[in-house]
């Protein structure tokens, strides 16, 4: 998969010097602590027909995942040639330099003023991708809490969401925002899409906010079963 015409792949902002000496030695870093870590793993991934059914009528899909958990599903999705979106900033450029170096792809868009621009570029990716990764609660929370965009990107694609949940444990937790988990080396990780959510008749404000907290409900529900499965319980060593 290549990059889409058209697309925005690359920050338009001006980094510092040191900002760019990070960009260019820190993704190689980071994917290689990323996959060495999983690879200590036991992995199990289930229900990926879910995917498959999402994609039955439209040809596409967006994964909906929470935020803590987009390391471990970089890797699960790794080379897939999958798009998401992350911000102009340097943590955001960080992060679509990161995804390259697993295969996949991230176009750039702000999330201010509802996220307009955000939605258009990803609903312009889906007509070339057969999936989209959305982290509901992204870039800065609040934890869990899904954002409208989810439900405006799925209304104007006209594409079902397969909510995404990966777990692990044992696991740290760091102390972020987002409380992103951090498997443990040879921590059992578990990845399973939840039943797809066909998309809101329309984008009207009733309809987005019914499918935001659907996804959201559907997403915590998939979360709080597969921790409990393994005994997680929110472990934090």
């Amino acid at each position: 998969m290549n990059e889409i015409p058209g697309l925005l792949y690359k920050s338009p902002n001006t980094f510092s010097v040191k900002e760019r000496l990070l960009l260019r030695g820190g993704p190689p870093v980071i994917a290689l602590c990323v996959k060495s870590l999983m690879a200590t793993c036991r992995k199990e991934v289930r229900h990926l027909d879910a995917i498959e059914q999402a994609c039955a009528d439209r040809g596409h899909a967006i994964l909906a995942i929470w935020h803590e958990t987009l390391a471990m599903a970089v890797y699960v999705f790794r080379n897939t040639g999958y798009h998401t979106l992350t911000s102009y900033s340097f943590d955001g450029e960080m992060a679509a330099r990161v995804l390259r170096w697993f295969g996949l792809f991230a176009v750039r868009g702000s999330s201010s003023q509802g996220g307009s621009e955000a939605v258009k570029n990803l609903q312009e990716a889906l007509k070339h991708v057969p999936c989209v990764g959305f982290t509901l609660d992204g870039p800065r929370g609040p934890w869990r809490v899904a954002k409208p965009g989810i439900g405006v990107l799925s209304a104007r694609a006209g594409v079902a969401v397969v909510p995404l949940a990966v777990v692990a444990s044992p696991v740290w937790r760091l102390k972020s925002w987002d409380k992103m988990l951090v498997p443990k080396p040879g921590a059992r990780v578990v990845a399973e899409c939840g039943e797809p959510i066909g998309a809101p008749r329309d984008d009207s404000p009733e309809e987005v906010e019914r499918m935001r907290a659907r996804v959201e409900e559907s997403l915590n529900e998939l979360h709080g079963r597969l921790d409990r499965s393994l005994d997680n319980g929110g472990n934090t060593g």
